[in-house]
């Protein structure tokens, strides 16, 4: 397969995901594994679903952590005060300053 072969399959593979297509189809279409796919995704850039949720609970409590601990709250009341585990929460404030620190 030359590199241009590649670079339209990859194209392919891309606008389907993002059309929706379940990844389950999209391996079986392609005959690519999982590790695979969300690799070829990755190194395109390409946002991938059901991580991108700015509206959920824990971003929401992990975009506010720093200026709540500051004001005083305790990891556990800021979890609580969002509804969610305080191991939720410890994870989705690593994660967002994973994010930050690559931007």
């Amino acid at each position: 397969m030359t590199v241009s072969e590649h670079e339209q399959r990859a194209a392919e593979i891309i606008a389907l995901y993002q059309q929706r297509l379940p990844v389950a189809r999209l391996r079986e279409l392609f005959e690519i594994s999982t590790w695979a796919l969300y690799d070829l995704l990755r190194r395109h850039r390409v946002p991938l679903r059901g991580t991108s949720r700015p509206d959920s609970a824990s971003r929401r409590a992990a975009a506010e952590y720093e200026q709540l601990r500051s004001d005083g709250m305790t990891r556990d009341e800021i979890a609580e005060k969002f509804g969610i585990k305080p191991d939720t929460l410890y994870r989705a404030v690593l994660r967002r300053r994973k994010t930050m620190a690559s931007r």
